[in-house]
């Protein structure tokens, strides 16, 4: 268990400071100024008080406690500073009072330092839990999303290298710009995506590089309309959330020919609130394995918003014969 060693030597001896003047100097058994201060204590009360506080300190409270054994630490802990205060009320300070006498008068010295110390111990211990609880959280938080975002990453790079290798079979002329537009969104991709968050203007720079990427892919195939309403861009976004669906659109949008196929993507955002509408073309007769492709994806998707955003985003996909509709909108920080 790790505990603030400073933190707890500080309260502790803050407490001992106070137990002593307390038992040794304000109790009307030792108001008499004329003994000489040194005689007033009573270092065997103090030997024993100090024993059995630490051997509740350090053993008994970390050993039950792990075993969550409440029931048997009180009982064992009860009956030991019992014994001990008759021990020492007999046999070290020879006492021959009553017995309840002897328990009333004594009693209090051994569990004073006990009930308190041991509050202070179950307190720190119970905030280090939390802690350890919290940090153990944060840690699965970032593995998941960490293997969220490698299932993003390698599928858009592959997109690209194979819309690159196409162009190049056809001897397009814009494969230079092609390879220069992947350089930049791998640039993104390899830096910026291992952030949770990065700043909304660089994901939609990054999409803007998308979107003339995909123009120079599908020219002829595809007419694509991407409009942007944004007021600021003083807000961050959790990295390629967006993208996600914006491939989505372009891989299940349908294929006619001499037609070319919508997409329709806007981006607004207003007052710290994103809102994100994609649309696409669809063709009913897709096959199976694309269909799957989609879901997964949108499951994926789903998952970073739950991990991310919580109760801060909604997500809205609409399925007909002819479209599919994405609408997200996300409070942004």
């Amino acid at each position: 268990m790790k505990i603030n060693l400073s933190m707890k030597l500080t309260i502790h001896l803050f407490f001992w400071v106070f137990y002593f003047v307390v038992v040794f100097f304000l109790q009307p058994n030792y108001g008499d100024v004329s003994i000489n201060w040194i005689n007033k204590i009573e270092f065997e009360l103090l030997f024993v008080v100090l024993g059995i506080t630490y051997l509740n300190d350090q053993l008994l409270l970390p050993y039950f406690f792990k075993k969550k054994k409440y029931t048997a630490y009180g009982l064992i802990t009860l009956t030991l500073i019992i014994l001990i205060t008759t021990i020492y009320c007999y046999f070290i300070k020879e006492c021959s009072c009553r017995y309840v006498v002897c328990l009333s008068d004594n009693l209090w010295n051994f569990l004073l330092p006990i009930i308190f110390l041991s509050l202070i111990w179950i307190l720190m211990y119970l905030f280090e839990k939390q802690k350890e609880l919290e940090q153990t959280n944060k840690e699965r938080l970032e593995m998941e999303l960490k293997f969220l975002k490698s299932q993003i990453n390698p599928h858009v790079l592959f997109n690209n290298l194979n819309t690159i290798y196409s162009q190049a079979i056809k001897g397009s002329d814009n494969v230079p710009d092609m390879i220069l537009m992947l350089s930049e969104n791998l640039k993104y991709i390899l830096y910026q995506s291992e952030s949770n968050k990065v700043p909304l203007e660089k994901d939609i720079d990054f999409i803007d590089n998308y979107f003339e990427f995909q123009k120079m892919r599908t020219q002829g195939i595809n007419n694509i309309v991407y409009t942007k309403d944004i007021d600021s861009f003083n807000h961050s976004i959790a990295p390629l959330l967006l993208i996600g669906l914006i491939e989505n659109a372009f891989k299940h949008s349908s294929y006619k020919e001499d037609t070319l196929s919508d997409i329709v993507i806007t981006i607004k955002v207003r007052d710290g609130k994103l809102h994100f509408i994609c649309k696409n073309e669809i063709d009913d007769s897709q096959d199976k394995k694309n269909t799957e492709g989609l879901q997964i994806g949108l499951k994926n998707l789903r998952q970073r918003l739950d991990l991310m955003y919580k109760d801060n985003y909604s997500l809205e996909t609409i399925k007909n014969d002819t479209n599919f509709i994405a609408d997200l909108k996300i409070t942004l920080s």
